[in-house]
């Protein structure tokens, strides 16, 4: 299961230590593990991505 997150800020990002980075832009979406989520998170990188009523989204 993977978490939908929004960057908040420019910069070159990979949610596994193996995989190449990639830049992403501010407002850009993209599933992450929780883990990395949670990193993006607690330094104000990002934030999570709501449904239009509110509810967190997951990708499977």
């Amino acid at each position: 299961m993977k978490i939908i997150i929004e960057y908040d800020k420019a910069g070159k990002y990979r949610d596994e230590a193996w995989e190449t980075p990639i830049l992403r832009t501010k407002g850009q979406t993209q599933a992450v593990s929780p883990a990395y989520a949670a990193q993006l998170i607690k330094k104000h990188e990002a934030h999570l991505f709501k449904s239009d009523s509110g509810e967190v989204v997951f990708d499977r």
